[in-house]
């Protein structure tokens, strides 16, 4: 998608609504440049989610083991995740006695419901949907299969399970002990070198694959008026020109901030996927209060001025 429009753009726009004042001041181009930061780190920030903003990690769990410290250098924060036992791949099948055994490195048990796909050893008779597994070790399992075929060398790939969502998603995880499958998640430490460890509990109780979806951080701020929104695209300039006129309205204390700054809380709540309505809520208390205390400041910045013209 498209990120073409600059902040000097933004900057023109807003000028229109202010006869034309000048909003970059200094070596800086403040106040403008700030505000542009302000706005490109509300958009992108939680609880805002967007399928443009979205990422990706693999966790390879092992028993026992709570934290994982994984290179993720775009990690905003987890929007969802998810594990699965991780497949086997079959090198070896044979039956007999009624009982198929698959010759796989893999962490099944016994009652795991198993998926078999590929083999070809007795015509594809150890191809498998949804048994049971009777036994297990580290290197073989066995399902109970009313057939007789010898061994033989065999290729294909053996799955437990579906894919499950990890149901808690938080800040912080205390140090566990019980073991299980993992039912939260919270990006625990970020070493703000682009390394982050995500610690589950309970402590997984063998291995599994976790797939943690994230929403990406703001990869850096805008530092020239010549940069682009990016990584905003260009079909939502509508929602971040908004936001930017309300700030730098309440820059000039011009009173028209609160309908420039209605129409960007409501442009930014009506595309944003997910949100709760209690999110909605400290989403536009907090941007109130933003709103607020730029007036604030710039009201006590007025009011310097103008004691120091009557002195």
């Amino acid at each position: 998608m498209a990120t073409t429009v600059t902040v000097a753009q933004s900057i023109g726009y807003a000028q229109t609504f202010g006869g034309y004042r000048p909003l970059t001041v200094g070596t800086s181009s403040d106040p403008a440049l700030t505000a542009a930061n302000i706005i490109l780190q509300t958009i992108i920030g939680p609880p805002f989610i967007f399928n443009w903003n979205r990422g990706s990690v693999t966790l390879n769990a092992t028993a026992g083991t709570q934290d994982y410290a994984t290179s993720a250098a775009t990690f905003g924060f987890i929007e969802k995740a998810s594990y699965k036992v991780p497949a086997a791949t079959i090198t070896n099948t044979v039956a007999t006695g009624g009982v198929a055994t698959y010759t796989a490195a893999n962490t099944f048990r016994p009652g795991d419901l198993v998926t078999v796909v590929g083999t070809t050893n007795g015509g594809g008779v150890f191809n498998i949907t949804s048994l049971p597994v009777n036994s297990a070790t580290s290197s073989q399992f066995t399902v109970l299969l009313n057939q007789t075929v010898g061994t033989a060398g065999d290729t294909g790939t053996a799955v437990v399970g579906t894919t499950t969502e990890i149901s808690e998603v938080l800040s912080v995880i205390g140090t566990g002990s019980e073991l299980g499958s993992p039912a939260k998640i919270a990006a625990q430490v970020d070493d703000n070198a682009g390394n982050i460890t995500f610690r589950l509990l309970p402590i997984p109780d063998r291995s599994y694959t976790v797939e943690v979806i994230f929403q990406k951080r703001v990869p850096a701020l805008l530092t020239s008026t010549a940069n682009t929104w990016a990584p905003i695209p260009d079909h939502y300039s509508y929602i971040y020109q908004w936001g930017f006129v309300a700030l730098m309205m309440a820059y000039n204390n011009d009173s028209r901030w609160q309908a420039a700054s209605q129409k960007f809380v409501s442009s930014l709540l009506g595309v944003a996927e997910g949100l709760e309505e209690s999110e909605k809520n400290i989403f536009q208390a907090a941007w109130l209060n933003t709103m607020t205390e730029q007036q604030a400041v710039n009201l006590k910045t007025t009011q310097g001025v103008q004691e120091r013209q009557a002195l």
